[in-house]
């Protein structure tokens, strides 16, 4: 049952998809994917409330597909700052080139509290499954194994505290792409949460 619950899903992912494609996110309809996706719609809202959130779960699968690729080159980095930039690059190559969809997402993510502290709170599954988020925890956690971080903050609120900056950039980008160049802007936002902000350097 599970197994054809997933298959589903993935068949309205990749039907809401192609129609997205086809005829643009805001000419297609619930209604249009029911139809496509031969399902009734009562069927389709009770796995996606609005088109929003399945444009949203298509994202987070890609997230998925560019944190496995991106994990085992991290290992051959030499510290935290490079693992970052890394993953935060690889993930943001996409977002350049799929700016309306990352915004679609993104401002669906900040209407339904995608970014609040409850969200943030993760179990350790939760974190296997979000993407980008899971490898910049990791990246944290051997951060603080290493003693290049800080041990008496939790990785989990160094990660949200990324996670909120990051979203906060790409929104304000995707405002005005030509506004600054987004992997600039990450670089400056690692420095700042590795670095700090003080020109003094901190007492030991």
């Amino acid at each position: 049952m599970e197994r054809k619950k997933r298959e589903l899903r993935q068949k309205i992912i990749q039907v809401a998809m192609k129609l997205f494609e086809q005829q643009g996110f805001f000419n297609t309809t619930m209604e249009q994917i029911a139809e496509e996706a031969d399902v009734a719609r009562k069927t389709l809202y009770n796995y996606f409330p609005v088109k929003e959130a399945i444009a949203d779960e298509y994202v987070k699968g890609i997230s998925n597909q560019l944190a496995q690729e991106v994990w085992a080159k991290l290992q051959n980095l030499p510290d935290t700052r490079s693992r970052l930039l890394s993953a935060l690059n690889n993930a943001y190559g996409w977002v350049e080139i799929n700016p309306e969809l990352t915004g679609i997402v993104l401002a669906y993510r900040f209407k339904t509290s995608y970014y609040s502290s409850d969200k943030c709170q993760d179990t350790e599954n939760e974190l296997q499954e979000r993407g980008t988020y899971r490898i910049i925890a990791e990246i944290m956690r051997q951060g603080q194994q290493a003693g290049e971080i800080r041990s008496d903050i939790p990785f989990k609120l160094l990660v949200r505290y990324i996670d909120l900056l990051r979203g906060t950039i790409v929104w304000e980008w995707l405002q005005d792409t030509s506004a600054f160049e987004i992997r600039e802007e990450i670089s400056k936002m690692v420095d700042i949460v590795l670095n700090g902000i003080s020109n003094e350097k901190r007492s030991k």
